[in-house]
């Protein structure tokens, strides 16, 4: 037996020396024995075999969610009898079960296993996307928008969990998103091919063939996804015995108290008796007001320049495009400096400032409206991955994790909602009163998360004078934290 299959067979003493721990001098991190390059190399094998499939399974959700706004652009609206105000009716029919059906469908995830849920997901909203193309009355349109919304609203949260088994909390934020950035590069796919689609001739509408052509490649995607992405690390064919060990140990010291636990109800809706999560529920309700601004009705913003319907799609790639710069940039430097706070509260900024300028400029003026639909964009898409980075960090238990994810995905859905209601077609071009409540939203947002981080900075801080140390997160094993913040070598991920 080599040296390395000894190392193997042994299991680590990890969950042994670090149960239970209250104070400093019982911590122990040289208990997690494995190398930095071991570790750097089980995260490149993770990030080959996991990132690229992610990515694409997230572009066709964007894709499928956010496709109505080209459609509307084209003529749906028109072409199917769609009453006043029916568009806003859609989109607030849409998500009432797309938020409402995120806890339960990232439970059934926790419970089953993502092998079944993600790929289940997928299928089901690419046949609704593809019937959608067939509706031929507002009425069917309302019926076939509800289902994909049940089908897309457990999806996202699942993806997030299912990454929270395999990276640790200082690698998280990036891994999230390198897959969201679809929801802001999304927005460039659909412009592109609708300007493509909308030139072609064809019996049918373009709006139509834009649902059939996205559909269908969703669901063959699906397929291939639920044959190919590996489920757990012990499942990953493509780590040795070792790796998978390793990768192990890596979720204890920084992620997780335990791994691959069973489903245990009161600890899923545990985070209910902390107040922390209340006010990362008043976050998470604020900054989806500005998610869903930015994914459904930029196409209309910038229809107050009168361009035509084609060039108007084409004009939202290069705000898409720029946004999902600036969210990878901020989500890399985020984990680099493990921050969250002022991260996060720097999307909302860029926000806040961009509806200023386009409440102040009259319609006539389209370069700096222009550009102030790139300030837009630049934060719109930024807080979903530092938020649920943030919160997740935060939870050492895969049950919490799951319910808090869930839950907040659930209440940045619910911005979706507002945002639907208000962006309403008697405001338009101008869409003052639309643009002043959101900058409203995210200036409480703002408020929020500064208060919530200073007030974790301080009790870092408080802990570390009364033990004499001068710890951050990474000091403490996640593994040792089984009771969270309870525990007073506990710290937290701001």
């Amino acid at each position: 037996m080599t040296d390395l299959e000894k190392t193997a067979s042994v299991p680590p003493k990890a969950h042994e020396t670090q149960q239970h721990v209250q104070e400093v001098g019982e911590v122990d991190l040289s208990a997690y024995d494995y190398t930095e390059e071991e570790s750097r190399r089980i995260v490149r094998k993770l990030d080959w075999h996991i990132l690229p499939f992610i990515w694409w399974c997230y572009l066709f959700n964007s894709l499928d969610r956010s496709n109505v706004s080209n459609a509307k652009s084209d003529g749906m609206t028109t072409d199917l009898h769609f009453p006043t105000n029916g568009y806003a009716l859609m989109l607030t029919l849409f998500y009432i079960p797309f938020c409402t059906l995120v806890v339960p469908g990232v439970m059934l995830t926790r419970k089953v296993g993502p092998r079944w849920t993600i790929p289940g997901y997928m299928v089901g909203w690419a046949s609704m996307c593809m019937i959608n193309a067939g509706a031929s009355n507002f009425a069917g349109t309302l019926i076939i928008r509800l289902l994909l919304g049940a089908f897309e609203a457990g999806f996202a949260a699942s993806l997030i969990f299912y990454l929270t088994t395999f990276y640790t909390r200082g690698e998280l934020g990036k891994r999230i998103a390198a897959f969201y950035s679809c929801n802001a590069l999304s927005g460039a796919f659909s412009g592109l091919i609708a300007y493509g689609v909308f030139q072609m001739e064809s019996k049918l509408w373009g709006w139509q063939i834009l649902f059939l052509i996205e559909g269908a490649f969703t669901f063959a995607f699906a397929i291939l996804t639920g044959i190919m992405l590996p489920w757990s690390t012990e499942q990953a064919s493509f780590l040795t015995d070792r790796e998978k060990e390793v990768a192990r140990m890596r979720i204890l010291k920084d992620g997780s108290t335990a791994v691959n636990t069973k489903f245990d109800m009161n600890k899923f809706f545990s985070p209910l008796r902390d107040w922390k999560f209340y006010v990362f529920a008043g976050i998470a309700l604020c900054y989806g007001v500005a998610a869903s601004v930015g994914g459904n009705f930029l196409t209309q913003i910038i229809g107050r320049f009168g361009y035509s319907t084609v060039k108007t799609n084409l004009f939202t790639v290069a705000p898409y495009v720029c946004g999902t710069i600036v969210l990878l940039v901020t989500s890399y430097s985020s984990d680099q400096f493990r921050e969250r706070g002022l991260h996060l509260a720097s999307a909302l900024v860029f926000v806040i400032i961009g509806c200023i300028i386009l409440i102040a400029l009259p319609v006539s003026n389209k370069s700096a409206a222009y550009f102030a639909t790139f300030l837009i964009t630049f934060g719109a898409f930024t807080p979903s991955v530092l938020f649920h980075t943030w919160h997740q960090c935060n939870d050492p238990t895969e049950d919490g994790r799951a319910f808090r994810v869930g839950a907040f995905t659930f209440l940045a859905n619910m911005g979706g909602i507002v945002s639907a209601n208000v962006f309403l077609d008697k405001w338009s071009p101008h869409y003052v009163i639309p643009l002043s409540i959101t900058c409203a939203l995210e200036a409480v947002g703002l408020v929020l998360i500064l208060g919530l981080r200073t007030w974790m900075w301080a009790d870092n801080k408080r802990r570390n004078k009364a033990q004499g140390v001068n710890w951050q997160s990474k000091d403490v094993p996640t593994e040792a934290l089984a009771d969270g913040p309870k525990n007073p070598l506990f710290r937290h991920f701001y």
